[in-house]
């Protein structure tokens, strides 16, 4: 399968997608055009579908179904993350996230105070559907306004 995770600042995400018994790699993460970052994991079809629905916009995809899935995280410019499955969305509340095979790993790194690409790195040592490196996107800084000094 795979592993995204998200630490506040950065998503990564692991690079092996599989066809039968053959490896490959490829990149599951992305910036869109207006800040946000974004990655998906299950069958990659379905992946690819779901990431490209969410850089456009528009209607969801009609792509899963009980044989072919993926879920997507989805950060907005301003940090906050949401999570996408089959049929739904929701905010993601916590300081970090994770989906795919190895998220339970790349939870734990998270919550022992490391960053998402140290979590996909331990991933990729213990699962087996993570792995063949790792690509990192930072969120970029949010513009703030310039502070008006009062005369």
């Amino acid at each position: 399968m795979t592993t995204i995770a998200w630490d506040g600042t950065t998503l990564a995400g692991d690079r092996r997608i599989t066809s039968g018994t053959t490896v490959y790699s490829t990149t599951k993460i992305r910036r869109t055009g207006d800040g946000r970052l974004i990655g998906a994991t299950g069958d990659f079809g379905v992946c690819t579908q779901v990431l490209d629905w969410l850089e456009r916009g528009g209607d969801r995809p009609n792509c899963q179904d009980s044989d072919r899935w993926a879920v997507a995280l989805e950060v907005m410019p301003d940090g906050t993350c949401w999570m996408h499955n089959r049929d739904s969305r929701w905010k993601v509340e916590d300081a970090f996230a994770a989906i795919g095979s190895g998220r339970d790993y790349a939870m734990a790194v998270m919550a022992l105070g490391h960053g998402a690409h140290q979590a996909i790195e331990i991933a990729a040592r213990f699962d087996p559907g993570t792995g063949n490196g790792i690509d990192s996107l930072a969120l970029a800084a949010v513009a703030k306004e310039p502070v008006k000094l009062v005369a």
